[in-house]
């Protein structure tokens, strides 16, 4: 199969590797980040680096194909990204593009054009940024939540997270309005927002990125009912296919969740594959193409994430 990048191939022996499917979500040095999503520019750069030298990157396209033949090479990886994060664009494609490197993006369509952050990152800068001292009982989505801070940030934080999740896109808006009443945040600071449909066009016509679904709305699929879920997957495919201006085969789950109804959902959205964010290692001969495993990449050192490539704990 052609590969525009040519192949990054491993120049030293490899030993007891699996192929592996690494999932990003930013290039960059947000104030706050409470669930380890970014990697600094720096560090990606190292990381790109050890790629070169010792795997076989590939397409996520040519992956799955090689995957599904079980023709994987065991050095085999793939890059994805999550969201749609403006640093994407700005941060982590030049560096791709030095590095020769392709990756996938999985679009949260709604979020493309919104001038705020993904709504677990304003939680985020409302709750641990908030100024000042914070002890009483709000009403969020009709229940009472205890809200101490500074003391107890990380706990408040979470607990509304947990809250947060599981709610519809209407219901989450409604109680973040709520939120942003009773916090003294600083600002929010534009390069945590989302791309604008102009930097998702650059971005999808650069070479580099090709890009699959991840929902409208950022929804946990196996919390919202049938109707909700099949709009949440059938236009998020569809706002990517026109950006795209081809056929989209391959889905993410948001926060890696899924179940036997909303695989089914997928599947019959005529999907070829999805990825979660755990399940068996991919060296294993039964794979679901419906529940591909990926491996969280963090913020880590170059020895830190060469450990992570061979197997050992980082």
């Amino acid at each position: 199969m052609w590969n525009p990048f040519g192949y990054v191939r491993r120049r030293r022996r490899a030993t007891g590797r699996r192929p592996l499917i690494l999932m990003y979500h930013r290039v960059a040095r947000p104030r706050v980040d409470p669930w380890d999503l970014s990697v600094h520019p720096e560090r990606f750069e190292q990381q790109l680096a050890i790629l070169q030298r010792t795997r076989h990157v590939l397409p996520m396209s040519e992956f799955i194909d090689r995957l599904l033949l079980r023709e994987l090479p065991s050095d085999a990886v793939a890059l994805t990204f999550d969201d749609g994060y403006a640093d994407n664009l700005h941060a982590a494609l030049p560096r791709l593009a030095a590095a020769r490197i392709p990756a996938l993006l999985f679009l949260t369509t709604g979020a493309i054009g919104q001038r705020r952050e993904y709504w677990w990152d304003e939680l985020a800068r409302l709750v641990l940024l908030h100024r000042g001292e914070v002890d009483c009982d709000i009403v969020v989505a009709g229940e009472s939540h205890r809200i101490r801070l500074p003391d107890a940030a990380q706990v408040t934080y979470l607990h509304l997270w947990r809250r947060l999740r599981g709610m519809s896109a209407g219901e989450r808006g409604r109680a973040m309005e709520e939120l942003r009443e009773r916090f003294d945040p600083p600002e929010a600071d534009p390069n945590d927002f989302p791309m604008t449909h102009d930097e998702v066009e650059k971005l999808v016509s650069s070479g580099v990125f090709d890009i699959g679904c991840h929902t409208v709305t950022h929804a946990v699929l196996p919390s919202i009912g049938a109707a909700e879920r099949d709009y949440e997957i059938r236009e998020s495919r569809r706002v990517c296919e026109h950006l795209a201006k081809r056929r989209i085969e391959g889905f993410a789950y948001p926060h890696g969740e899924h179940d036997a109804d909303s695989r089914a959902a997928v599947r019959e959205c005529a999907f070829r594959w999805a990825c979660g964010t755990s399940g068996p290692p991919l060296s294993d001969r039964a794979v679901d193409q419906y529940a591909v495993s990926r491996v969280a990449v963090r913020n880590w050192d170059a020895a830190a994430f060469e450990r992570m490539l061979d197997g050992i704990s980082a």
